[in-house]
């Protein structure tokens, strides 16, 4: 008789130790598949229906993955049987798919996986959550904002004026929020000389820093790079406790490469996008708006379940894209999830990478990528040429290694553009 091909899908020591009860109350020969969770979701898109006689989910008890754990229950049940294992008293996440099993323990009941389904409950299926989110910016989870973005596309989008016209209305900016449509739109760095052409204008009474550079990439961040910084060993300890930092570990964790700038880079291992979570990112924000005016936010080009954490503190979110089928697409996707996300806080679209010279014909898919996004652009960045490259491996933001290159030219007309909050002079 083959072996039971068991897939087991974990997330922290608890699961780990978890799914290993289940196993040895099992007692039967398998040949087994181990996945962690940050990197389930690939291998099960790979896998074929009838690969495994049994998948087997456990998580941590403290909530942190519970739209990855939907999603991951989904695409399990649809390669077979499927089982979620929880503790007695653990509350499940809501929206779990129908056809998933739950079985709490241990101890947990001996035999095949046929007693162990047997055993197993049913998941209740959660209620549709509604449709509007609350008048006060709530903080709903991913999964509510891109069911509202699948009811409403983004093609009916109020236009924003323009920004001079924008800024010179509301209060002045101080969380600026840079969120790419896409990878390699050039997102990082345009976030690091716009904080540097900020701190320019922006001189703050006393020693204080003028503006709070924070990196929100906890993959492949690299502003510290940008700046030619060292890595803070401070700053690893502090990302593995993250949920218990405070303002004397965050300052101890800020570096500052140039007069007015603070910097809070991410460390050099790579962690997995829900090693954050909302509460700990709305916790840095807060502490950078207590170390400076302004705060310029440098995120990924994908959408991390906290990213709604962030979209709701900003002031302004900043959407650099590239001048093609898939930017233009992105774009409109991105600014109606953030029209949901943040409502009173529209996203402003910037085309990098533009030519010096613009045809007749680039302008005219410049106008059809407006119409697409259903905003007009807040600006336009050229393309910076070798300088950039040349900036970045010097570890010098290119507004001060090549003030005269086009791209440190716009950057600086564009913060130029921004009404700046007025320093507090007991800061320092």
């Amino acid at each position: 008789m083959p072996a039971l091909r068991i897939c087991t899908v974990t997330d922290g020591l608890d699961a780990v130790l978890r799914v290993a009860a289940l196993l040895s109350a099992a007692g039967e020969e398998a040949s087994r598949t181990d996945l962690r969770l940050n990197m389930a979701q690939e291998a099960l898109a790979a896998a074929q229906p009838g690969a495994f006689d049994l998948i087997v989910l456990a998580t941590g008890t403290d909530g942190r993955s519970p739209d990855m754990l939907r999603a991951l229950a989904q695409r399990a049940i649809g390669l077979g049987p499927a089982v979620l294992l929880c503790a007695p008293e653990e509350p499940l996440p809501a929206g779990l798919p129908a056809g998933l099993r739950v079985l709490r323990g241990p101890p947990f009941p001996s035999g095949s996986p046929e007693t162990i389904l047997t055993a197993a409950l049913p998941a209740a299926p959660a209620p549709t959550p509604p449709a509007p989110l609350p008048a006060d910016g709530g903080r709903g989870r991913l999964g509510r904002l891109l069911a509202r973005l699948s009811r409403h596309p983004a093609a009916g989008a109020t236009p924003l004026p323009d920004i001079a016209a924008t800024e010179a209305a509301a209060a002045p900016p101080r969380v600026h929020v840079i969120q790419p449509s896409s990878g390699g739109t050039g997102a990082t760095t345009f976030s690091v000389n716009l904080a540097v052409a900020l701190a320019e204008r922006l001189r703050p009474a006393g020693d204080g820093p003028a503006v709070c550079l924070i990196d929100l990439n906890p993959q492949f961040g690299s502003v510290g790079s940008c700046f030619d910084l060292p890595e803070n060993s401070q700053l690893r300890d502090a990302y593995r406790n993250i949920r218990r930092i405070d303002a004397e570990v965050f300052d101890a964790c800020l570096q500052h490469p140039l007069p007015g700038v603070a910097v809070l880079q991410t460390p050099t291992e790579i962690m997995p996008f829900d090693a954050l979570g909302a509460g700990p990112v709305g916790e840095l924000i807060a502490l950078g708006r207590a170390a400076a005016p302004v705060v310029v936010i440098d995120m990924p080009h994908c959408i991390a379940d906290w990213a709604e954490q962030v979209f709701v503190e900003a002031d302004r979110i900043w959407c650099p894209g590239a001048l093609d089928v898939r930017g233009a697409r992105n774009a409109r996707l991105l600014g109606a999830l953030l029209e949901a996300a943040a409502p009173a806080c529209p996203a402003g679209h910037i085309l990098t990478r533009a030519p010096l010279r613009r045809s007749s014909e680039w302008e005219e898919d410049r106008a059809a990528f407006e119409t697409a996004t259903g905003r007009p652009l807040s600006a336009i960045l050229p393309e910076g040429g070798p300088q950039v490259t040349a900036a970045g491996n010097a570890g010098t933001p290119l507004c001060r290694s090549h003030p005269k290159n086009p791209l440190a030219r716009q950057i600086r007309a564009f913060a130029a553009r921004i009404a700046l909050p007025v320093p507090d002079p007991g800061k320092g």
